[in-house]
């Protein structure tokens, strides 16, 4: 995976993944709905080929696509 792969919002909700905030809470921050943010993880979680989003935050780190 490149970090090109996955997109501005894709990111930015795995960011907020790492800081512990729920799907409903990155919502809120971010201003559109749970199931959006669902929508950007799940993206996420295939473009890494990852199971979960821990996987995918914790894949994200190592390539040093986000910080914690």
């Amino acid at each position: 995976m490149s970090t090109t792969e996955l997109t501005a919002r894709e990111v930015e909700c795995l960011q907020w993944c790492a800081k512990g905030k729920s799907s409903s809470e990155i919502g809120e921050i971010l201003g559109i709905t749970e199931r959006t943010v669902n929508w950007h993880i799940d993206n996420a979680i295939r473009k890494t080929n990852c199971v979960n989003r821990v996987q995918a935050v914790a894949k994200a780190v190592a390539l040093g696509v986000i910080t914690v």
